[in-house]
């Protein structure tokens, strides 16, 4: 059987075609997956999918080069993510994917082209998605794979391809200090805050915490904070478990039903009063001039000021 089951392959090799490679996550694990695709140097596309979902790998000469997420998992496509991360308002967004669908460019691209965004910019944050769709199929145990070979071209924008096999021992310490980890704080959503008036050394810290504490100013909710300083969800709650551990950071439990989208439009709400109270102070402020100006020309002018002076004189 097994000879049967070759022929063709090897008849397809000999006429220079790539023979795809496919199966079922239970039989052949996804760090095999990732070392036989690395090892073997090949290039083309590494679809995994489970839970309802399809994250495909992108490889050239047995490196990562690029991730195409599920578009029904919005929070991992990388404008979600430079949305979520500040680089982008809601409505720039929607605008940015609409003319992506006319001109077949990615986001990124033309996110560059229009100086939304630096190349680097966007190299770190390619790089984070492939790191956190890595990590998120990581904790499939069922599914399927399927490896097709096609020429890919290099990293774009300058960034280094990134081998497996180093992201995978990432992914591997993720699988297993996260649930632990993750205990530390409340379960669901939770909120997360600089303690006011510490004294802090930030040379004292990782790399991680000293991100993670320049972008705690940025927002309460945690995830957006991990986009913020561009580091991955993993990396990001172990930043914040040894901040937490120094004592410099307030947890609170959020309210039920209260989200990132609420937190982003109690924020929105708190901005426009600013502004209000600021153009309403101008508007005070341009009155009393203009009541000043009044009473200069009236009440100190000649004529109002010689009867001040004789009412004056009378008493």
């Amino acid at each position: 059987m097994a000879i049967v089951r070759d022929l063709p392959d090897a008849s397809r090799r000999r006429r220079g075609e790539e023979v795809a490679m496919q199966g079922k996550i239970a039989d052949f694990g996804i760090p095999e997956i990732f070392q036989l695709v690395s090892s073997q140097g090949k290039s083309g596309s590494l679809a995994i999918s489970g839970n309802d979902r399809v994250t495909i790998f992108l490889f050239s000469d047995g490196r990562i080069v690029d991730v195409q997420p599920d578009h029904r998992e919005p929070r991992s496509l990388l404008g979600t993510m430079l949305r979520d991360a500040g680089y982008l308002t809601d409505s720039e967004l929607k605008r940015f994917l609409a003319s992506q669908g006319r001109g077949g460019k990615k986001i990124g691209e033309l996110l560059v082209e229009r100086g939304k965004i630096s190349k680097e910019v966007l190299a770190r944050f390619l790089l984070l998605q492939v790191k956190e769709c890595l990590f998120d199929v990581l904790t499939l145990r069922e599914g399927e794979y399927r490896f097709e070979g096609f020429a890919v071209r290099p990293v774009p924008w300058g960034g280094e391809a990134i081998r497996p096999d180093v992201l995978m021992m990432e992914g591997m310490q993720f699988l297993d200090e996260y649930p632990r980890i993750r205990g530390i704080f409340p379960p669901g959503v939770f909120r997360v805050a600089r303690k006011r008036g510490e004294r802090v050394d930030p040379y004292v810290f990782s790399e991680e915490e000293r991100v993670l504490w320049r972008a705690l100013d940025f927002s309460e909710d945690p995830d957006r904070v991990f986009r913020k300083a561009c580091i991955t969800g993993f990396e990001g709650i172990k930043a914040l478990a040894a901040l937490h551990e120094r004592g410099l950071i307030e947890i609170s439990v959020a309210k039920p039903g209260v989200g990132a989208e609420a937190g982003r439009r109690r924020r929105g709400e708190i901005a426009f009063r600013r502004r209000f109270e600021a153009v309403n102070m101008l508007l005070w402020a341009a009155a009393a001039v203009a009541a000043a100006a009044w009473i200069y020309r009236g009440l100190l002018s000649h004529g109002p000021s010689g009867a001040f002076a004789r009412w004056v004189d009378f008493f």
